[in-house]
């Protein structure tokens, strides 16, 4: 019998749906297969899903030998979330005793899962890997006990309170910095359960089935007063040291994309940011105490402001912090080349870049602020200094045509970047600029409100979801076939050993590929008719008038 003076134990479970490091397609197909029960008009998630998953099976059917079979057979260490850190942290901070999982463990080792569950009275569920609800209600609904109470946090709960009430299984669904609430939230358990207040700038707004617990925001935009998170108790918890550690310096962003929510997460809208002197002391101590040697800056825009990017990278240099470290930039940034050999200097790997489009039409339309020069200048620097280079490109946004993406093809073939990724437009978050009334009648959108997808229905002047699918399979293929740039999907999980002399030798392999299997690209285009078929039908349903124009 538990201790009258013994907290009970919390619960962190953390991750997404799926992760490039599946080791079972059989789990893989099972998670699908529940969130498919769970979706609705989810035909444009099928195809990119069948997009995307396209090169990785040719990829899996391929034979590897050299350094290339060394690359793809390479264990990368399994670290935990920046999430689970922090939480694990403020959990500790608050002396209530804590267990980790992912959610991966609910089909990887249920047994375990079920252990870890019945012997705990509180589950804080992250969703900020997850997408929408068809992924994250069956988790919840796996995790749910008789005897525990289940707290909701994350991104995805910034993206819902607005246009969603709750779930009978959730408790409380938690808004904004877990800096502000996790307190709070202690609190409410050493009440047994009978006392929620807000933090002092917050609120709460009781729902019919689930308490909306909201942080509110801090008065000052500098960060230096949040916590370090301290890896030392990921470390204990998991019994190894992590030479490979993730960071967070800033919240929100200034610029104003407008397909992007980012500037508007933590349910807030104004861009704060940690000092240079914090990141530098806090990168010394990970590096000098805990060994670390590599740090993912997971900002949405880690080189603004550019003056403390600069005071940053001095810092490091002077102090000797010798950690490889990656971050997401701007191209406009990076167009500097005196700013990308600093960053060099100071011990970058590799950029992350929003590049969405080599037309400058397109660039103008979504708000970037940023030219195609800048952008191919930007890429020229990083190549000419030995950083590593992925660039994520959105097809189908307002606006797009077969001959934009002529300009954004032509664009790669000249800037060939070391990596890519391809998105397609998305009007899965309400609450981005794009989706504001003026804008909507100026590109003629429609779109489906479905919480239920990551990829709900949509059609504008120039483009139907029906078509999209089409054009990222056919930009995506033609990026391999003519060796321009990596797909980030495939060579992504060990990108950390990646070297620039190793790109041409994966150029080849790739383009290999699509080359090469020619009797399954059979099957791919069969099974893509079929789903181009059930998308169209789904679409009139929803869009009836007008589909036929766009075909």
């Amino acid at each position: 019998m538990k201790k009258k003076t013994e907290l009970p134990k919390v619960l962190i479970v953390t991750g997404g749906l799926l992760s490039a490091g599946e080791k079972s397609m059989w789990n893989a197909l099972k998670k699908q297969i529940k969130q498919v029960r769970a979706a609705k008009s989810h035909w444009l998630e099928v195809k990119i899903k069948l997009v995307t998953a396209e090169l990785l099976v040719y990829d899996k059917l391929k034979k590897k030998n050299g350094k290339l079979k060394e690359y793809f057979q390479k264990e990368p260490q399994a670290i935990p979330e920046l999430t689970e850190v922090v939480l694990a942290d403020l959990i500790s901070r608050e002396g209530i005793p804590f267990e980790c999982m992912n959610y991966d463990l609910l089909y990887s080792n249920p047994k375990k899962a079920d252990q870890l569950l019945n012997n705990t009275e509180v589950v804080l569920a992250s969703s900020t890997l997850l997408h929408d609800l068809s992924e994250l209600l069956p988790l919840i609904s796996m995790l749910k006990r008789d005897h525990n109470k289940i707290i909701l946090g994350g991104a995805l709960c910034g993206s819902l309170y607005n246009h969603w009430k709750g779930d009978p299984l959730i408790d409380i669904m938690a808004v904004g910095y877990g800096e502000f609430l996790i307190p709070k939230i202690a609190d409410w358990i050493k009440s047994s359960y009978k006392e929620i207040h807000p933090p002092e700038q917050g609120r709460i707004i009781e729902n019919k089935h689930t308490l909306f617990l909201f942080s509110g925001v801090p008065e000052s935009r500098d960060l230096d007063f949040l916590p370090t998170p301290d890896w030392r108790v990921a470390e204990a918890y998991h019994q190894q040291n992590f030479e490979h550690i993730y960071y967070e310096s800033v919240r929100g962003c200034p610029y104003r994309c407008s397909f992007c929510n980012y500037p508007f997460l933590f349910d807030d809208k104004k861009f704060r940011t940690k000092s240079a002197e914090k990141i530098a002391a806090d990168w010394k101590f990970y590096f000098e105490e805990l060994g670390v040697k590599y740090i993912t800056c997971l900002d949405s825009l880690f080189t603004m402001p550019k003056k403390r990017l600069v005071e940053l990278c001095n810092l490091l240099i002077a102090q000797k912090t010798e950690v490889k470290w990656i971050c997401y930039a701007r191209a406009d940034d990076l167009a500097d080349e005196s700013v990308v050999e600093l960053m060099k200097m100071a011990g970058v790997a590799q950029v992350q870049i929003g590049l969405e489009s080599g037309n400058q039409h397109m660039l103008d339309q979504m708000n970037k602020r940023c030219t195609v020069e800048q952008n191919l200048q930007a890429i020229r620097n990083c190549r000419k200094h030995g950083v590593t280079t992925l660039v994520s490109l959105i097809v189908g946004y307002p606006g797009e045509t077969e001959e934009t993406l002529k300009d954004t093809l032509e664009f790669m073939r000249e800037a060939r970047p070391d990596f890519h990724f391809l998105a397609t437009f998305s009007v899965r978050i309400e609450d981005v600029p794009m989706f504001k009334e003026h804008n909507r009648k100026r590109f003629g959108l429609e779109k489906m409100d479905n919480p239920y997808s990551f990829a709900p229905y949509w059609r504008h002047d120039t483009m139907s979801c029906s078509q999209v699918g089409k054009h990222v399979r056919e930009l995506g293929m033609q990026l391999c076939k003519e060796r321009i740039s990596l797909e980030g999907s495939l060579f992504y999980q060990n990108i950390l050993s990646y070297v620039p002399s190793q790109k041409e030798a994966f150029l080849d392999y790739q383009q290999s590929l699509v080359k090469e299997n020619v009797y399954l690209k059979k099957v791919f285009n069969w099974l893509n008719n079929k789903v181009d078929v059930k998308l169209l039908k789904d679409i009139k349903k929803v869009f009836p008038a007008k589909e036929t124009q766009l075909q």
